[in-house]
């Protein structure tokens, strides 16, 4: 059944609406729970397809046949290799813009069970862990944007069974029967695991004990952070003979963890790639992120080579001139900084990446690599690990 007792108290709400069953029946659902004058409707249409302008139309006039606004956002996504990857991460930044600029204080999105399903079978087939196979979650934010599932409760079947019998029509997006794209072959598939017992009703309620399993080892994981791991001006620093004790699906977690929050990039890298970070003997880079040992720590910080201009996770306060801009202190910034080995706050492999103030090749402030009291520079705690 539905959740949309999820959807309350975010007036006006935003609904992600693709013309689809799935968003079709979310739209209909939240005119019910909340009257359409508390909804906003998008489209976003990703210019790959010509039928994709006639459907974002059809969207529109439903929403008004509703009285609900309705937008469409056109994107310029070019076909190519992982387009759905691509896809879905310009989805996700258009809908954000979009909810900001109507002032949408969530948006909804009409993900369902059978998409629950699926997604399962997908990382299944890639080898994930306990995480990747986790039911998604109802409410998550990105781009400091609340996003909400109230559907995956819900069927596709039962949702069409829904609009059929209110005489409610919806469009087929024909790449939903693309064999091309890994989704629709395990969509396809399913007549063959329905046979097995692999019921996207099963498929489903095994990803929700999984986000059980997820949320205990989420806390273990804090518990091992609050015991051998510590923030250090940007940088996340491991006790790392504590690192070779801890269990591997903790050491994967937390390692994860910083990689994630320090790249600002919420796409988990591999488990294989982080498996070897701290039997390393030297320094290695992943996920954006230089990783070395150092006086028995493991440290990661920013890899110099990911900042193409300046590193959105800090903050930097101090009397700026007009001139002025900020980006990484490098070894030529390094090299405008007396006595940095003194007053340095981070180790130099760690201060190559840090945020530097110039005027144009001249170095102003490192805050550092060389603290002043008219500069600061701080950033998040890259051990805050968040679902």
């Amino acid at each position: 059944m539905p959740n949309l007792t999820l959807l309350q108290g975010h007036v006006p709400l935003g609904i992600a609406l693709s013309g689809g069953s799935d968003s079709t029946a979310l739209l209909v659902l939240a005119v019910d729970a909340l009257g359409p004058e508390n909804l906003r409707a998008v489209t976003i249409d990703h210019g790959l397809r010509n039928t994709a302008v006639e459907e974002a139309s059809r969207a529109g006039e439903m929403c008004k046949s509703l009285g609900v606004s309705h937008d469409i956002v056109t994107l310029n996504l070019q076909d190519g290799g992982d387009l759905q990857a691509r896809a879905r991460a310009a989805r996700y930044e258009a809908l954000s813009d979009w909810a900001k600029r109507v002032g949408a204080r969530a948006l909804a999105l009409g993900h369902t069970k059978n998409d629950v399903a699926e997604t399962f079978l997908m990382r299944l087939a890639r080898g994930s862990g306990v995480d990747g196979l986790a039911q998604m979650t109802e409410r998550f934010t990105r781009n400091d944007t609340l996003f909400l599932r109230p559907l995956l409760q819900a069927s596709r079947g039962d949702l069409q069974s829904m609009l059929t019998a209110r005489q409610i029509g919806w469009s087929e997006d024909p790449s939903n029967q693309d064999p091309r794209f890994k989704r629709v072959q395990m969509r396809q598939a399913h007549p063959q695991l329905d046979a097995l017992g692999l019921t996207s009703e099963r498929l489903a309620q095994t990803a929700h004990w999984m986000r059980a399993a997820s949320i205990v080892l989420e806390h273990a994981a804090q518990d091992w952070i609050a015991k051998h791991a510590w923030p250090d001006h940007g940088d996340a620093v491991f006790d790392l003979a504590a690192l070779h004790a801890a269990p591997e699906e903790t050491a994967y977690r937390v390692l994860t963890c910083a990689l994630c929050n320090i790249s600002e990039n919420p796409y988990r890298p591999r488990l294989e790639a982080v498996k070897g970070l701290f039997k390393e003997a030297s320094a290695t880079t992943l996920h954006g992120c230089l990783i070395y040992p150092h006086k028995g720590t493991l440290r990661l910080t920013r890899e110099l080579n990911a900042v193409t201009s300046t590193d959105p996770r800090w903050v930097i306060k101090g009397p700026f001139g007009q001139d002025h801009s900020i980006s990484p202190l490098g070894a030529n910034g390094l090299t405008q900084v007396k006595d940095w080995r003194k007053t340095a706050l981070l180790p130099r492999r760690s201060l190559l990446a840090s945020p530097a103030v110039w005027k144009h090749e001249i170095l102003i402030a490192a805050p550092l690599a060389q603290p002043h009291q008219d500069w600061s520079a701080s950033a998040p705690n890259p051990l805050h690990l968040s679902k």
